[in-house]
């Protein structure tokens, strides 16, 4: 990423601050990695706890992932309540992840993947169809204890926002500069924490002009 190593100075100042204040918050460490995949798929555009629920309202409608899989998108995107940012897309992701899964292993399982190494896991979930990189990294670090920071939309924006990450950068870009910078035993309390970053906002514009125009106005009604 451009100016890297100015950015990964601000970073781990941000880092070290808002981790005295930020408020606690819920990890979303889990051993069914299915619903991991599926929380992260759905949660590119809105938070963990929107998809958690979402997937949860899912899995009451429909009851199992062979259901969903077998499902059109628009009847999942209802079963989720149509709770979540572009749900239809998102929703057809997942099924496709699913199908990608079944076609692989016969069933909607992922419990293979616990037993392979990180870097064979990674490649094995890249190749599924619907899932891309915020996917993949949640996977790995939260059901497969991996070192992976994934960065969502609202991340994403968020380290924007707060001048933490070159503008410019994409989400692939971005994730592999925090990954390159952040270290295995700090990634989940990184991406706890900084998941509460609020940016600083930035002074108003001194309004000079209008001041000058009206100046000039004076001057000119006095002539």
């Amino acid at each position: 990423m451009k100016n890297g190593t100015v950015y990964a100075a601000k970073l781990k100042r941000a880092f070290t601050k808002q981790r005295q204040t930020a408020p606690p918050a819920k990890s979303p460490e889990t051993d069914d990695i299915v619903r991991c995949l599926a929380v992260s798929i759905l949660g590119v555009g809105c938070s963990d706890a929107e998809s958690e629920r979402a997937v949860s309202r899912a899995l009451k409608a429909m009851v199992e992932w062979n259901e969903i899989r077998v499902s059109t998108a628009s009847e999942v995107n209802k079963a989720t309540g149509n709770s979540i940012p572009n749900g239809t897309q998102r929703c057809r992701q997942l099924i496709d992840a699913l199908q990608s899964i079944y076609d692989c292993e016969n069933s909607v399982t992922l419990d293979r993947l616990a037993g392979m190494g990180r870097r064979e896991a990674r490649h094995y979930l890249e190749a599924l169809a619907g899932v891309d990189e915020y996917s993949v990294a949640s996977v790995l670090l939260w059901s497969l204890g991996g070192h992976a920071i994934p960065v969502n939309d609202k991340l994403l924006s968020s380290l924007r926002n707060a001048d933490l990450v070159n503008p410019t950068a994409d989400r692939a870009e971005v994730q592999a500069f925090l990954e390159r910078h952040v270290n295995a035993a700090s990634a989940k309390e990184f991406c706890l924490v900084m998941q509460s970053l609020t940016p600083k906002k930035r002074p108003a514009a001194k309004r000079t002009r209008a001041k000058s125009v009206v100046k000039k106005k004076s001057v000119s009604n006095a002539t």
